[in-house]
């Protein structure tokens, strides 16, 4: 079985990276860049795409929700 945790990829938010790749999880992702983030990955299916999912989670929980 494979450990999830072994094979993430890590990035920076403020990368040019975070636009273009979907399957990795976010360094320091403020909720001006998670809105960006939002917005350029805003037809991937949050399902598929972790960057959409973690930037709609930090917006969500900024808000109080």
């Amino acid at each position: 079985m494979v450990d999830p945790v072994k094979h993430s990829t890590f990035i920076h938010a403020d990368g040019l990276l975070a636009e273009f790749m979907c399957q990795v999880y976010l360094i320091e992702l403020t909720p001006e860049r998670a809105q960006q983030l939002l917005y350029t990955h805003r037809e991937h299916h949050p399902d598929e795409c972790v960057v959409h999912l973690q930037a709609a989670y930090l917006l969500l929980i900024k808000d109080g929700y």
